[in-house]
């Protein structure tokens, strides 16, 4: 069976079943609730007559049986995997408002200590490989008195962009003259800019043409060195950020 994976509130849930049961619906806001589809959602027989859904006698037949009847929302969502109800106006825990939430559903890969990370590294590959601009911050991409790492690194984030005309952005500090220079000799197609602004909301992280993040949680390095876990989240960009670089 398929786990629960959380609970609707009853606007989104009345959303839901106009979806399934093709009658109409608004097509931005079941969207919305999908972006977030984890699972199969909760409901109980309260709910279900709440907001006037038409219920099967066997459907009745099996929420009863399995306990789901009166239950409030909140207590509904204890009994699922991810312990949240998507709503469309609360944002307070356990409630996750599918407009604008700091809990967001992303893509990510995951990697463990020793796990090659050559799939990691097509992947980053293929997200950058139209871009125009990029947006690099790493303020560890390369430590002094760690020359030959230093390079392997440069060389591992040189081998993800694309070998043509690009703007390659990074925060003053992370990388020096030399450091272009050795980035430069990879296609001398690409041009570099050096902010002095750029916004530390993450330690280390990839925008790309300002749509696409991609933060990655033991920066550029664990690319190639398999010493550490590593993991990468893709996002797409919700408001411009080159804007404030």
């Amino acid at each position: 069976m398929i786990p629960y994976g959380l609970v609707l509130s009853d606007d989104l849930q009345k959303a839901y079943l106009d979806f399934k049961n093709k009658g109409d619906f608004d097509q931005d806001r079941v969207a919305r609730i999908f972006h977030y589809y984890k699972g199969t959602f909760l409901t109980n027989t309260a709910q279900l007559k709440r907001i006037g859904a038409k219920v099967s006698p066997a459907m009745e037949r099996q929420l009863q049986g399995a306990g789901y009847t009166t239950q409030s929302l909140e207590d509904l969502a204890g009994k699922t995997v991810y312990k949240i109800i998507l709503s469309s106006d609360k944002d307070v825990f356990p409630y996750v408002n599918i407009y604008d939430d700091t809990i967001e559903n992303n893509l990510s890969g995951c990697f463990a200590r020793g796990d090659n990370r050559e799939k990691a590294i097509e992947h980053i590959r293929a997200l950058c490989k139209n871009a125009k601009m990029v947006c690099l911050y790493d303020k560890y991409i390369v430590r002094k008195g760690t020359e030959n790492g230093n390079q392997e690194n440069l060389k591992m984030i040189a081998s993800l962009f694309p070998k043509k005309a690009l703007c390659i952005v990074y925060q003053e500090g992370h990388l020096e003259l030399d450091d272009e220079n050795f980035l430069k000799s990879a296609c001398d197609k690409w041009t570099f800019e050096r902010k002095t602004t750029i916004r530390e909301h993450h330690d280390r992280y990839l925008i790309i043409d300002d749509k696409i993040e991609i933060i990655l949680t033991s920066g550029f390095s664990s690319l190639r060195d398999v010493t550490k876990e590593f993991t990468y989240i893709i996002r797409p960009v919700y408001h411009n950020r080159f804007e404030s670089l």
